[in-house]
């Protein structure tokens, strides 16, 4: 399970969920996370200047009726999760880096 506390998170705007659950399928290979953290070119964003200091994740949100849900992914630079641990993204996002396309909530 998640910690109690807050931890910011970044989602991709056209993947975020606003308040809903999702349970951890995987986790990213660091260079799966760099690559998917830096342009098209290969270079970082000022908003992320050590992609490598991120933790990637690919998530599942809840639906909960049983049904397949959207799958997509969750950067953390602060802590890792673990296949089988969940969380909830916070209410409110705001945008991080519009060149990556990315929105900054919190992990409750």
């Amino acid at each position: 399970m998640v910690q109690d506390q807050e931890d910011r998170a970044l989602v991709f705007t056209y993947d975020y969920e606003s308040g809903e659950s999702f349970d951890v399928v995987a986790q990213l290979e660091t260079s799966t996370t760099v690559d998917i953290l830096q342009t098209g070119d290969g270079e970082t964003v000022p908003e992320i200047s050590q992609p490598d200091d991120y933790t990637g994740h690919v998530i599942r949100y809840n639906d909960g009726d049983g049904a397949t849900a959207p799958t997509t992914l969750l950067f953390l630079s602060d802590e890792s999760l673990s296949a089988d641990d969940s969380g909830t993204l916070g209410e409110d996002a705001t945008m991080f880096s519009s060149r990556l396309n990315l929105l900054e909530t919190t992990l409750d």
